[in-house]
């Protein structure tokens, strides 16, 4: 049974935007869609770790110190990705796992600051 969370937009630092416009085909060949560049971020009430689907190596964005981490999600009726940075040394990386970075081929509609965005995992074991 799938996982349901809502939680509220936040504003982001655009790092994501920045590697999805300067590396397009890592990001496609790992999705098989090219991305709406940039993710969504959205505050959720509890830490929520990622369960990996695959990943983008960090090398072949020019960041060899961590790689992208990718979960299949929904947001709405939109297929998506929970995207989440991974220090391979530490293990830690991004906002936290109490913020979901999203990214999807679409742009979110109503997805402005401070909306509500419910996102459905895949999954049932949080």
């Amino acid at each position: 049974m799938p996982f349901v969370v809502s939680g509220q937009v936040t504003k982001g630092v655009g790092d994501f935007r920045k590697r999805m416009i300067a590396f397009p085909n890592a990001f496609s060949r790992a999705t098989g869609e090219i991305l709406f560049p940039g993710t969504l971020n959205i505050k959720v009430d509890r830490v929520i770790p990622i369960k990996e689907n695959f990943r983008v190596l960090g090398a072949n964005i020019g960041e060899p110190e961590q790689d992208l981490l990718f979960e299949i999600c929904r947001v709405g009726q939109i297929g998506a990705y929970r995207i989440r940075p991974f220090n391979v040394k530490t293990g830690e990386g991004g906002h936290g796992d109490d913020m979901i970075e999203i990214a999807s081929s679409q742009r979110i509609p109503n997805a402005h600051e401070g909306a509500s965005v419910t996102i459905t995992f895949l999954r049932d074991d949080i």
